[in-house]
């Protein structure tokens, strides 16, 4: 798609260079036109004329006189001079325009730089998931009002995926920003669940949590973090048996 795009971008450049080369080719022509041939007589160079009309016999004065017009000014000729001046502008705007185009299309025939892969800042790593849900579990276990608690560690979920650099999609909200985060690391999904639907009771619900609920929210916290711990784990010992049996080979 990209190589496309680019071959169209290139053969309009050309096209364009063409145009404002033959502009140029135009200009000069119409400037050369409007030059009078020059002729060479008796070792002087100068410009043909127009040969004078021939003089017609003046008739007689006749006896009776009239009064005579009087004499009009002469009336100045510009002549070529403004049409070789704005041919003159228009072939300086046209040399512009084609090295303006050279110009672009030395840029356009540069190969376009590979596109780069996906930033590792995009995916949570195992222990900045262990970091988050370290930091999440301490406003429940400090704070004394359980629906604060459960706000306070939710919030702490965020910010500490926002300090992880993980990116957030404009059109995803906080509450799915932590969700779909957590939830891409392979986790058991019921406890993530059960977190959300509490931080979504507190925020929501009239009626206040419980102290009830502070134990789900922390027992959720630490399902988490045990998930996470055996799959950290798994993937431990899954590599162990490929360097081992490479070792061998």
């Amino acid at each position: 798609m990209s190589t496309a795009r680019g071959t169209q971008r290139r053969v309009i450049a050309l096209l364009l260079l063409l145009a404002a080369l033959g502009g140029l080719g135009a200009v000069a022509l119409g400037a050369a036109a409007e030059r009078a041939p020059i002729t060479t007589v008796a070792s002087t160079t100068e410009r043909e004329r127009p040969s004078s009309a021939p003089t017609a016999e003046v008739p007689s004065d006749p006896g009776w006189s009239t009064p005579e017009a009087p004499d009009r000014p002469p009336r100045t000729e510009l002549g070529a001079a403004p049409l070789l001046v704005l041919l003159s502008l228009l072939g300086l705007v046209l040399a512009v325009l084609a090295v303006w185009l050279a110009v672009r299309m030395r840029a356009l025939a540069r190969p376009a730089p590979a596109p780069a892969t996906a930033a590792s800042e995009d995916e949570l790593t195992a222990a900045q998931a262990r970091t988050a849900l370290a930091e999440a579990r301490d406003p429940l276990a400090r704070l004394v009002d359980a629906q604060d608690a459960v706000i306070a560690a939710w919030t702490a979920l965020e910010r500490s995926l926002a300090a992880a650099g993980v990116t957030r999609h404009p059109s995803r909200t906080t509450f799915e920003f932590v969700v779909e985060v957590l939830a891409a690391l392979d986790l058991d999904r019921a406890p993530l669940d059960d977190l959300a639907a509490l931080y979504r009771r507190a925020l929501f619900d009239p009626e206040p949590l419980t102290e009830e609920d502070r134990v789900v929210a922390m027992t959720s916290l630490d399902r988490l973090t045990a998930g996470l711990e055996a799959t950290a784990a798994a993937r431990m010992s899954g590599a162990r048996p490929r360097d081992d049996g490479s070792a061998g080979a």
